[in-house]
């Protein structure tokens, strides 16, 4: 029998005294000025990638539960930039890492069911070779969107549940124009995204962990602090992926809301501040920089609930 998704992230973070999750997202302008170089050769793109993610995963597999490659970065390569992302994917996996896909697929009915298939395929055994070019992951969750409803949300939903893996689904995101949208009051009462956030709750209620988390999660933006009350109210059982941490602006400081009175129940991601540490290190070498990066994100995010 599978372990429960977020049993499964519990444990990691526990285990790593740790809620960061480090995005992984290559900006070839970004890198560190060794692979700038070598990435200027179109041929040798699928490398650079594939050094920059591995180097970053090994810098920092020893003090963070997850990392979550963000597929867009690599899909602007074609199709070297997709084999990069599953060597990549499969190579956190080997680590021990969750592998949280970001690929915010959204979608309904046959194509909902072919985004699912295609994503959350079961996880391969550790030992096993867990880099197929036909398959993107191996993925233990990805990220949805739901604003088409059940029809979009359940065959992921369904296909998580059966292989032990999850899912997170937007409910309010960290970019300041979010509130065109998701803060709309609703005549009912309310806002889009708390109804999103009722529904996630509705959602995961069929698939609840030992520990009493839902294997359907939650994005909320550390970008939106006084939300996050809010937030939780309305889904006691999600696990919350929470991005914009870091160079986005989020800050420790006003995250505590989002996790439970036992300190429990988010993840918190950052992906400049940490993959490009370099630039913050500059007598260190790119990969120690990372680890600093993350060491240091770790001791800003556990005085939370200390």
């Amino acid at each position: 029998m599978s372990i429960h998704f977020a049993d499964r992230l519990l444990t990691a973070v526990k285990e790593k005294k740790s809620v960061a999750v480090v995005g992984i997202d290559p900006q070839l302008e970004m890198l560190p000025p060794e692979l700038q170089e070598f990435a200027a050769d179109f041929g040798e793109r699928q490398k650079v990638l594939e050094i920059f993610g591995k180097g970053i995963i090994d810098a920092v597999a020893e003090v963070v539960p997850a990392v979550k490659p963000n597929i867009a970065f690599f899909e602007t390569f074609g199709l070297a930039g997709l084999a990069a992302y599953v060597t990549i994917c499969a190579h956190a996996y080997k680590q021990g890492l969750i592998v949280i896909g970001d690929v915010k697929r959204g979608d309904i009915a046959s194509t909902a069911r072919a985004y699912a298939a295609g994503l959350l395929r079961p996880l391969p055994p550790p030992t096993a070779r867990a880099d197929n070019p036909f398959q993107l992951g191996p993925h233990h969750a990805i990220t949805v969107n739901p604003y088409l409803g059940n029809d979009g949300v359940a065959p992921f939903a369904q296909m998580a549940s059966e292989n032990g893996q999850g899912i997170f689904a937007l409910v309010k995101t960290s970019n300041p124009t979010s509130r065109e949208i998701q803060d709309l009051p609703l005549a009912a009462g309310g806002t889009v995204a708390e109804a999103v956030a009722d529904l996630v709750r509705r959602w995961g209620e069929a698939n609840i962990g030992d520990a009493g988390f839902s294997n359907v999660g939650a994005v909320v933006g550390a970008t939106h602090p006084e939300q996050l009350a809010c937030f939780r109210e309305l889904m006691p059982a999600a696990f919350f992926l929470l991005p914009g941490y870091g160079a986005q602006g989020g800050t420790a400081a006003g995250l505590k809301p989002a996790f439970r009175a036992d300190g429990a129940g988010a993840v918190v991601n950052a992906s400049r501040s940490v993959i490009y540490a370099w630039r913050d290190y500059p007598n260190l070498t790119w990969t120690a920089a990372a680890r600093a990066a993350a060491i240091k994100m770790n001791a800003d995010l556990n005085s939370i609930n200390n």
